[in-house]
């Protein structure tokens, strides 16, 4: 009897270890956030499951397209190359600007910029990745004369009247985070709507013409560029056109709405010639090497075009455009 008592012990023993191993291996690949609105993303050994879909991972950033929430892996750093002194941010009819660690530096007319010639570049613009190279520094633009560089694979960046990317010869990810564009689901017409009507013009039902969703920050929380437009091809204006870029985040638990880019053309008096502003968001990528992103953002008109890069500072300040460059009459 007794050793039946003690084979029973030990039994029982080995079963409550197995449990206990076999749980500590399940909460080992298992990894969950919780979403707005009570979505969630789990993710098991590299597949993300959420209310909406199932991602495969494979070591990538996942994401969650109903519930405003992504899940990320640490993106890798030192990317192979030849990259300028200073992660200099260009277009193809000038240098934009870079960080020098401690800001943002706009490049003005003189301004030496931090390149020998021959450096690597990364292209940003949605839906690619492209790498180019870039000349020594030279005057473009003319009769601007921006300081800049040639770049190998100009085309790869766009063309007028956008969406246009940027080149910048940086070693790290420029999209670290979720990146996504999508469509509306009559949501931001909404919002454009009235915003528009702030602005002096009643449009019932406006055109988006972008949506995309992206981690600004790597925070598990999506935020969402969107633009409205109705403009003619040649962007020659006339009463009533509109483009309208915003941005919406949440900030304390409420969604707020900051405008990055608008035109609207109302009754023009007499005697003026009506002028629009078509802005396409081109990319979303990290500009300053800090695993935050920042927006890219486009603005042509009939004879020109302009780049600028925005970037998030805090929820008390919102975006703020912090370096630009143009080309037109």
């Amino acid at each position: 009897m007794r050793r039946w008592t003690i084979a029973l012990s030990v039994l029982l023993v080995v079963i409550v270890v197995v449990i206990i191993v076999m749980f500590t291996a399940d909460q080992a690949g298992e990894t969950t956030t919780t979403a707005l609105g009570g979505s969630t993303t789990t993710t098991i050994q590299g597949t993300t499951t959420t209310d909406d879909e199932t991602t495969s991972t494979a070591g990538e950033s996942t994401t969650s397209t109903g519930g405003m929430t992504t899940t990320t892996t640490s993106a890798p750093e030192g990317l192979e190359g030849n990259w300028a002194e200073e992660p200099l941010i260009a277009a193809g009819f000038g240098a934009l600007g870079w960080w020098d660690g401690g800001g943002w530096v706009q490049v003005e007319e003189g301004t030496s910029l931090p390149i020998a010639g021959g450096e690597d570049y990364q292209i940003a613009l949605l839906g690619l990745e492209a790498r180019t190279t870039g000349s020594g520094e030279q005057l473009l633009c003319e009769p601007l004369n921006n300081p800049g560089v040639v770049l190998a694979d100009e085309e790869a960046l766009g063309d007028w009247p956008g969406p246009y990317g940027v080149a910048i010869s940086a070693d790290w990810v420029l999209s670290p985070h979720l990146v996504q564009e999508t469509t509306d689901d009559g949501t931001y017409a909404t919002v454009a709507s009235g915003l528009l009507a702030e602005r002096g013009l009643t449009v019932d039902n406006p055109i988006i013409k972008q949506v995309i969703r992206f981690d600004l920050e790597g925070d598990g929380v999506n935020e969402v560029l969107a633009v409205a437009e109705d403009v003619p091809d040649g962007l020659l204006a006339e009463e009533g056109d509109y483009s309208i870029a915003f941005l919406q985040k949440v900030v304390q638990g409420d969604v707020a709405t900051s405008v990055i880019g608008e035109s609207v053309v109302l009754e023009p008096a007499e005697g003026e010639t009506p002028f629009v502003l078509s802005f396409s968001v081109a990319a979303i990528a990290d500009m300053n090497g800090d695993s935050r992103m920042e927006i890219i953002l486009d603005s042509s008109y009939y004879e020109g075009v302009a780049v600028e890069v925005w970037e998030y500072v805090n929820d008390d300040i919102g975006p703020m455009a912090q370096v630009s460059a143009g080309c037109g009459a």
